[in-house]
């Protein structure tokens, strides 16, 4: 009957002890599913499914030129090429008085990829006379403008760089030239007047300047403040032109261009419509992971413009620190910065045991050495 009892106290405790395990399993599980869900809410953003990424660009000193695939986009740091392709891109970061910095950066879908480009001062510098006849045309030094013929570009550094000059009605000029440290090299060009030729040409101003130009979505310059941005070589036809700066309205227009003629558009741009915000991240420490709506970014610190209006939550995550999140309401207009002081994690304290008494030592032989007589009594039945 003891026995029995005892089986099935052991076994009702069994299925006690199973029911907490039972709970723990449903709870896991349901907090597995409950993040699958919210990764698979997040990672979708508004539209459900990404199908490109980002690279952000940032440089020290800012203000620098960022060209993307030789051309496709041009930004001046900080700022953010959007709409990116999956792959391998080459970003090339240049400021005048600066070593230019190349880099390829590789863009997967959903996520934003950061360049940070610590410009080097040019040492030694050097620099070219350029002159051109007919004089006037638009110069450009590593694909960055530097006004009209005749001039000086000085603080060059030593070493290779492509001058390339234009002039609608005219072939484009481009040598590769070497500048040597504390010489200015003369370079003269003449430009050879296109006889007969089987393309166009486009010139396009804006107001203000400073404005990207866009013909049928590649990327052509951008419009100087003294002159015309000349676009040559246009396959004659019918071709699309938008202008953009930040803080304006996108300027569109339709051309048509036949062989040997030249368009000219002047795109007057206006304030853009508060419809978005910009946001700045920053962490202290820096280089911490950004999540935005559960969605990795990059690295702070961040720079996010054209951001729309709605609810956002963004988390910072960083080793051997707590994370930071926060939530709120972004509105139109408004320039939001978080600012994300990380705490490190305490490190547990080891504990340390007290030492043992000799005495409790003493008194727990004896309590051993009692328990093993009396079980040697009742193995040999002897009386006690």
């Amino acid at each position: 009957m003891l026995k029995d009892h005892l089986v099935g106290r052991d076994h009702t405790m069994q299925k006690h002890k199973a029911i907490p395990m039972i709970v723990i399993l449903i709870m896991l599980m349901a907090g597995i599913s409950t993040a699958e869900m919210t990764m698979q809410a997040g990672a979708g953003g508004p539209s459900g499914v990404y199908t490109t990424g980002s690279i952000y660009i940032a440089s020290t000193p800012a203000g620098a030129s960022a060209t993307l695939d030789g051309g496709q986009a041009q930004l001046f740091t900080p700022g953010t090429f959007k709409g990116v392709e999956p792959g391998s891109h080459k970003v090339v970061i240049a400021l005048q008085g600066f070593q230019p910095y190349t880099t390829t950066v590789k863009v997967t879908t959903g996520t934003t990829q950061n360049v940070f480009a610590s410009l080097l001062p040019v040492t030694s510098p050097g620099g070219l006379s350029v002159s051109s006849t007919p004089k006037g045309a638009g110069l450009y030094v590593d694909d960055l403008y530097m006004g009209k013929t005749n001039q000086i570009v000085g603080n060059l550094a030593a070493g290779p760089h492509t001058v390339k000059i234009t002039e609608a009605g005219y072939e484009i000029w481009h040598d590769t030239v070497t500048v040597k440290s504390g010489e200015i090299l003369p370079v003269t060009a003449i430009l050879i007047e296109e006889s007969a030729p089987a393309h166009g040409d486009l010139l396009v101003s804006s107001t203000p300047s400073g404005a990207s130009v866009y013909v049928d979505g590649d990327y052509c310059g951008s419009t100087p403040s003294d002159d015309l941005l000349d676009i040559n070589d246009i396959v004659p036809g019918t071709h699309d032109v938008t202008v953009k700066k930040p803080g304006f309205m996108d300027y569109t227009t339709r051309i048509n261009i036949g062989a040997g003629g030249k368009e000219r558009v002047f795109a007057s741009l206006q304030p853009a419509a508060l419809t978005a915000a910009s946001v700045d991240i920053t962490s202290t420490p820096g280089g911490a992971d950004v999540f935005v709506n559960n969605v990795y970014m990059g690295i702070s610190p961040l720079t996010f413009h054209d951001v729309q209006e709605g609810t956002y939550t963004v988390e910072i995550r960083m080793p051997g620190y707590s994370s930071f999140s926060s939530s709120g309401q972004v509105i139109p207009g408004q320039s939001i910065h978080v600012i994300a002081a990380l705490s490190p994690v305490a490190t547990p304290v080891p504990t340390t045991k007290a030492p043992i008494s000799p005495f409790l030592v003493l008194i727990s032989l004896i309590i051993v050495g009692i328990a093993g007589s009396v079980r040697l009594f009742r193995f040999f039945d002897l009386p006690r």
